[in-house]
C-alpha cells in the first residue's frame, strides 16, 4: 500500500466521503499510479495483477471527468457479466448518483433501451452485447470521451478481440483510452500501438512473476484424473476452509462435483454460462455474503468474482495456458491478504505447472491426498481444540447429571458418536502405482559398447553357449578366382545367347487367340 491519501492525489470533496465511509482512506499503488495522468486525459497502459484496486483506479479520474451532459461519455468493456455489474456497482458506491447502463447478456433489453433513452453517461458492459446494440441503433459512441479495457487479455482469450476493434473504431479518435491487463501478450502490445496514442505505461513490481503471487501459497496434488472429485471431497474434509471457490474445465463437470460435494455433506452449488442470470446472482450473493461455503464454477462464470477474503481456490485440473492459471488464483490474495491456489493434476499435467513453475518464479509444494484415518484425526484435533476455547456455564448443570448416571468415558464416547454420526468419512484413494523394472534381463549394449558373453546360461537346464557344438568354419580362399578352384567350382562361361531372366509371358486370362 502507499503512504500518501486520496486527499493528497487530489480527489475531489464529495468522493473522499464516499471513500470514507467505504473504509477506503490510503490508494492502493496501480490507483496511486493512475490518477495523476489520467486526470490529465492521457491514454493509460495499465499491467497489474488481479485484485489490486484496478476498477478504482479508472473509475476516479473518469468520474472527476465526467460533465453534466445526458448522453455516453464513457464505455467500459469486461470479459463477463459478473465483472461488468462489479464495475458498475463499484462505481456507483463512490458516486450514488451515476447514471449507468448496463449491458450485458442474459438480462432483458428493456431496462437498457430505457436506460440509454434517457441519456445514460457511463455504459459498462459485455462486446457481446454492446455490438448487439450497436447494431440495432440504440447505441451511439461518436460523442464518448473516455473507453476503458479492462482485464483485456481476458477478452482475447475468450474471442472477443474482433469485437473490441470494431467498438473502438466506432468511438471518436479524440477520446482517452484506458487498457488494463494482467498480462501483455503480442495480440494486446498490437492493440495497444493502433488505438492508444502515446500512453502513459503503468507497469508494478507485482504484476508478474513470483512477486505477483506473494500473497498466494502454491500447492498441487498428482493424482489421477478419475480421482480427483474423491480428493477433492478429502481434503475439504480435512482442511475445513471457510470457503473456497473450485474451477472445473466443463459446465458438466462443475454440476457433478457439486453433486458429490452435498452428497458429503458439504455445502455447495455450481455456476456456469447456461444458467438463468436471477439464478447466477442468487448463487453469487449467497457466496458472498457467507451462506453459500464451497462454489464449483466454470473459468468464464467466475470470471471477475470479487470475494473479500477468500481463503482458497482449487483447480480440477489446470487451464490450457499459464495466464488463466495466474486469473484463476488471483481470486485468492487480494488486497494483502493470504491465500492458497491448490491443484489437482495427474502426471502430464503436473510437468506442465512444473515448466510453469520455473517460467513464473512459483514456488509449488506438493500434497498427498489425505486419507481417512488423517481425515478422522484431524477432525478429532478440530474438535479438541473447539471444546478446549469453548466454556458453557449454562451446562453445568446437566452436565453433573449425565456424570452420575454413566462414567465419563463412556458419557464422552457416546457423546462424540452423537456429533460424528452424520459426518462424512472421506474416500479411500490409492497410492499411485510404483514402476516395476525388470532387473532379472540385462540391457541390451549397443554397438559402440564392448560385449562381454554371459557368464552363466541364460535360462535354466540349457546348454551355455560356448559348450554347443557350431559348424567348422570354411575360410575363403585369397587371391584370384581360378576355374579349377574346387572350393567353388569351376566359373560358368558367359553365353550371349542364353534365354534372359524375364520373359514377357501374357497374362491368365487374355492369352492370344490363335
Amino acid at each position: 500500500m502507499s503512504d500518501q491519501t486520496f486527499a493528497a492525489l487530489g480527489c475531489a470533496e464529495p468522493f473522499l466521503e464516499a471513500l470514507d465511509k467505504r473504509g477506503f482512506t490510503t490508494p492502493t499503488p496501480v490507483q496511486a499510479a493512475c490518477f495523476k495522468p489520467g486526470l490529465e486525459g492521457r491514454d493509460l497502459l495499465v499491467q497489474s495483477r488481479t485484485g489490486s484496486g484496478k476498477t478504482l483506479a479508472f473509475g476516479l479520474p473518469i468520474m472527476h471527468r465526467l460533465t453534466s451532459d445526458r448522453h455516453a461519455q464513457v464505455i467500459i468493456l469486461t470479459p463477463t457479466r459478473e465483472l461488468a455489474q462489479q464495475v458498475a456497482t463499484e462505481l456507483e458506491s463512490v458516486r450514488p448518483r451515476l447514471s449507468t447502463a448496463l449491458l450485458v447478456g442474459g438480462l432483458s433489453y428493456v431496462p437498457q433501451l430505457k436506460a440509454l433513452h434517457f441519456g445514460a453517461q457511463v455504459i459498462v458492459g459485455t462486446p457481446g452485447r454492446v455490438m448487439d446494440h450497436l447494431d440495432r441503433k440504440s447505441l451511439d459512441l461518436s460523442k464518448v470521451s473516455m473507453v476503458v479495457l479492462d482485464e483485456c487479455d481476458e477478452m482475447l482469450n475468450m474471442g472477443f478481440l474482433e469485437d473490441v476493434e470494431k467498438i473502438l473504431s466506432q468511438a471518436t479518435s479524440e477520446r482517452q483510452t484506458y487498457l488494463f491487463s494482467a498480462t501483455l501478450p503480442g495480440p494486446i502490445a498490437s492493440l495497444a500501438q493502433r488505438f492508444l496514442k502515446n500512453p502513459h505505461r503503468v507497469e508494478l513490481s507485482g504484476s508478474g512473476g513470483s512477486t505477483q503471487h506473494a500473497d498466494i501459497a502454491h500447492t498441487a496434488c498428482l493424482t489421477a484424473e478419475h480421482l480427483h472429485t474423491k480428493a477433492l471431497v478429502n481434503f475439504l474434509l480435512m482442511d475445513e476452509p471457510t470457503g473456497a471457490l473450485i474451477f472445473t474445465k466443463r459446465k458438466q463437470q462443475a454440476e457433478d462435483v457439486a453433486e458429490v460435494l452435498r452428497e458429503a455433506g458439504l455445502s455447495a452449488e455450481h455456476l456456469h454460462g447456461d444458467l438463468a442470470q436471477a439464478t447466477r446472482n442468487r448463487i453469487l450473493t449467497s457466496f458472498k455474503e457467507g451462506k453459500l461455503r464451497y462454489l464449483v464454477a466454470t473459468d468464464v462464470a467466475a470470471r471477475g468474482l470479487d470475494v473479500e477474503a477468500l481463503p482458497l481456490v482449487i483447480h480440477m485440473g489446470i487451464p490450457t495456458q499459464m495466464e488463466s492459471y495466474i486469473h484463476r488464483s488471483g481470486r485468492t490474495g487480494r488486497a494483502g491478504l493470504k491465500g492458497t491456489s491448490l491443484a489437482l493434476v495427474d502426471f502430464k499435467e503436473s510437468r506442465i505447472l512444473l515448466a510453469w513453475g520455473r517460467r513464473g518464479g512459483l514456488k509449488v509444494d506438493w500434497r498427498a491426498a489425505p486419507t481417512q484415518e488423517q481425515i478422522a484425526e484431524g477432525r478429532m484435533q478440530h474438535l479438541a481444540a473447539q471444546l478446549e476455547a469453548l466454556e458453557a456455564p449454562d451446562q453445568q448443570e446437566l452436565a453433573k447429571k449425565l456424570l452420575s448416571t454413566r462414567p465419563a468415558a463412556e458419557l464422552v464416547a457416546a457423546l462424540l458418536s452423537l456429533v460424528q454420526k452424520d459426518g462424512h468419512a472421506g474416500f479411500f484413494i490409492p497410492e499411485p502405482p510404483k514402476a516395476a523394472y525388470k532387473t532379472e534381463k540385462p540391457a541390451r549394449p549397443r554397438f559402440s559398447e564392448s560385449f562381454t558373453p554371459r557368464q552363466e546360461p541364460r535360462f535354466e537346464n540349457t546348454t551355455a553357449r560356448d559348450e554347443r557344438p557350431r559348424k567348422p568354419f570354411q575360410e575363403r580362399p585369397t587371391g584370384p578366382r581360378k576355374a579349377d578352384d574346387k572350393a567353388f567350382g569351376p566359373r560358368k562361361p558367359f553365353n550371349k545367347a542364353a534365354k534372359p531372366a524375364f520373359e514377357k509371358r501374357p497374362v491368365d486370362g487374355f492369352k492370344k487367340k490363335k
